[in-house]
């Protein structure tokens, strides 16, 4: 598969010194694809198809009840309630008779169902194709671009959830000694990053402690949110309901 090199919002990922560049890239690109689910596409007929068929994960839902456009959330909602009512019929028709033949199948069968219309997301396809290209070009630029490389090891490489990402496509993109070097570095740098937040979680806890008499050692303020972060990536809804105050892609990394 081909991709586009899209080289400045990596660059600026990685500038902006967070636990993860691939934790703010995805919240950039989830609040692109809000803004273009609930924009002009609510009338292009072809995009209406596919959020009718496809639609949104409950906390992507979330989000979308949070824009100011109201009415074509409602219209896009409409339609979507009206494909999910079809489909709903026809896998449950057997269980509208009491008297069903393999009713516990039945039954499992028509909660299958629902998950897997849950599980279905056009924002999560979107951003999922999004961070593929982002982790293609954060490998190029580390391969190509001499001045990639020190700002990436300054950096505190990239939360837990996203780091499985980044390795599968540097072991895909990469070989022999490139891939070697690619990953004792990306391996170095986490190890560094998960001690530090190790470090400030300790110290935020002693903060706590009134028969603390030590001087505390590392840097409590926004430690949670860092690893947190760290472990898990980015709360999309945590940092919708925390605006105001430094969530976890807001505080940056003081040290590594």
């Amino acid at each position: 598969m081909k991709y586009e090199i899209d080289t400045i919002p990596v660059w600026d990922a990685v500038r902006a010194a967070t636990e993860c560049p691939l934790c703010l890239l995805e919240k950039r690109s989830r609040q692109a694809a809000v803004r273009y689910y609930l924009g002009p596409s609510v009338m292009v007929p072809e995009i209406r198809l596919q959020v009718n068929d496809t639609g949104f994960r409950p906390e992507n839902l979330r989000l979308l009840s949070k824009d100011p456009n109201k009415l074509g959330l409602a219209l896009i909602s409409h339609t979507r309630l009206k494909t999910l009512r079809g489909r709903w019929e026809t896998k449950t028709k057997d269980l509208r008779d009491a008297k069903s033949a393999k009713i516990k199948e039945k039954v499992f069968a028509a909660a299958d169902f629902l998950r897997n219309e849950e599980s279905r997301c056009l924002i999560e396809t979107k951003i999922e194709a999004d961070l593929e290209r982002y982790a293609f070009t954060l490998l190029h630029l580390w391969l190509k671009d001499k001045d990639f490389r020190p700002a990436w090891t300054a950096s505190a490489g990239t939360c837990l959830h996203h780091a499985p990402r980044l390795l599968d496509r540097a072991a895909e993109q990469l070989a022999g000694g490139d891939l070697a070097a690619f990953a004792a570095e990306f391996v170095g740098i986490l190890d560094r990053a998960l001690v530090r937040v190790e470090n400030d979680v300790l110290a935020f806890t002693q903060t706590f402690d009134s028969t603390q008499s030590r001087e505390i050692n590392g840097q409590p303020q926004g430690a949670l949110d860092r690893a947190l972060q760290k472990m898990a990536g980015v709360f999309p809804e945590y940092e919708d309901e925390n605006k105001g105050r430094r969530g976890p892609l807001m505080g940056t990394v003081t040290s590594t």
